[in-house]
């Protein structure tokens, strides 16, 4: 994929700086042993930090307490972090608010990696069988998969809640209801390692971005003055560390 072909355009080209994003580095760069790919960087995320903001959120704004992910396959480890981020996410709301919250998180593990992420009918029903169990917000992680379950969601008048960007601005069949998205931060992330190679203070290997979630936009009137107060403040502890997700890197 992109990874490999990054990693042989630093090899064909050493006096240029290559910065992958979602290309995770699997060789390990020490100073005393400069690998052949001492030019490239892979900015990747902590896609556990996006998926239990977007728990959380979810968690504070149902009233039915029951609220669903529609995920590609969890062998995909930011996928997986996603996921288990979101029910992670969802408990510790729980745990400031003292309520209990349903949480159904599905991943397309069933088909091979040409589907997966492919198979917006596969998310429609999921989401669909989501509802019909309660719940009122679902999370799509998954590419297309994913987008079919949020597309359900919002025209079904529950909440939908994006990935990776802000899907409000990509996803208008599902905008009305889009109550956020779980973010990378990309454009910060590239952006820093692009004055870092401009000084010369990039390091090559795996340069770790940071993630968010995106604003409410036409729900904004919709989600209560603490709702967001507890959103900004889960941010900041995610980003300082003082709250962290206990969710493995990968799949156990």
């Amino acid at each position: 994929g992109l990874g490999e072909a990054t990693f042989a355009a630093g090899k064909t080209y050493p006096n240029v700086k290559f910065i992958g994003v979602d290309q995770f580095q699997a060789w390990e760069y020490t100073e005393d042993k400069a690998d052949d790919s001492a030019n490239v960087t892979g900015l990747n995320f902590p896609e556990d930090n996006a998926g239990f903001l977007v728990g959380a959120l979810a968690a504070m704004m149902s009233e039915s307490n029951v609220i669903g992910a529609v995920c590609g396959t969890d062998v995909v480890p930011p996928v997986w972090r996603f996921g288990e981020g979101y029910k992670v996410g969802a408990a510790y709301a729980d745990g400031k608010m003292g309520t209990t919250t349903e949480v159904q998180v599905v991943y397309h593990s069933d088909v091979g990696f040409d589907k997966t992420f492919t198979d917006p009918e596969w998310g429609a029903q999921t989401a669909k069988a989501m509802m019909d169990n309660g719940a009122d917000a679902i999370f799509g992680c998954g590419g297309l998969t994913g987008n079919g379950a949020i597309t359900a969601a919002a025209q079904a008048g529950k909440y939908a809640i994006g990935v990776d960007a802000d899907q409000y601005l990509t996803l208008p069949e599902a905008a009305p209801m889009m109550l956020s998205s779980a973010m990378k931060l990309i454009t910060p992330g590239v952006a820093e390692l692009a004055a870092m190679a401009k000084d010369g203070s990039i390091k090559p290997g795996n340069f770790l971005g940071t993630a968010g979630y995106a604003p409410y936009h036409d729900l904004d009137s919709k989600v209560p003055a603490e709702v967001k107060t507890a959103m900004e403040e889960l941010n900041a502890a995610l980003l300082d560390g003082s709250v962290k997700t206990g969710v493995s890197p990968t799949k156990p």
